[in-house]
């Protein structure tokens, strides 16, 4: 029997081959063989260290949602005391940070979620999330704004994020970035203006 450290390096070599093959192919295209021929191993061992295909997509769905959760725990932890959004959209509007792999995971994922309610619903939570980590920095940014006007431009600043993270894969400019960067902090100066 395989030691348990062994077995886990193996599951994340698998793990590792069927994202490759869901960016290239899609998650219909990302089957056993080519996860196999992709990992450099035979398919006995893919259902061995995993599973079958539904498998492989409910460990490739968990291991996404963790790590988008732990990335954003991160990021927001690193924040400095003082200009926290204006670190915050460095952050996210920085192309050296993107990842075109895992947007072209996500793009398979939410291509697939209309046909899979239960995977619907995790990544309708995992959006949900992302914007309570937006509304609550933009709340720690301006406290006496109104709940509705915080939620619209969190939601808002999503919107132009997951945009351009969606480009990326098509090798977008620097000059699309700053300016989406720039729509981002037009979005957040509403906020500036009091309604009292």
């Amino acid at each position: 029997m395989a030691r348990p450290e062994i077995k886990d390096d193996r599951r994340e070599q698998i793990l590792d081959a069927f994202e490759q093959c869901v960016a290239r192919y899609g998650l219909e295209g990302a089957t056993l063989g080519k996860t196999a021929e992709c990992a450099g191993l035979a398919r006995p061992l893919i259902r061995h260290n995993v599973g079958n295909k539904e498998d492989l997509q409910d460990a490739l769905v968990q291991r996404f949602l963790l790590r988008s959760k732990t990335a954003m725990e991160e990021l927001v932890s690193s924040l400095p005391a003082e200009n926290r959004l204006d670190a915050l959209l460095d952050v996210l509007f920085e192309p050296r940070g993107a990842n075109p792999q895992l947007v072209l995971v996500f793009n398979a994922l939410s291509a697939a979620a209309p046909g899979d309610p239960a995977l619907a619903k995790q990544l309708q939570q995992w959006l949900t999330d992302f914007i309570e980590h937006l509304e609550a920095e933009v709340q720690r940014s301006f406290p006496r704004a109104p709940a509705d006007r915080i939620e619209a431009v969190a939601v808002g600043l999503s919107g132009i994020y997951f945009n351009v993270e969606a480009l990326y894969p098509i090798g977008i400019n620097a000059r699309f970035t700053a300016s989406s960067k720039a729509a981002a902090k037009l979005l957040l100066s509403v906020l500036e203006t009091r309604n009292d």
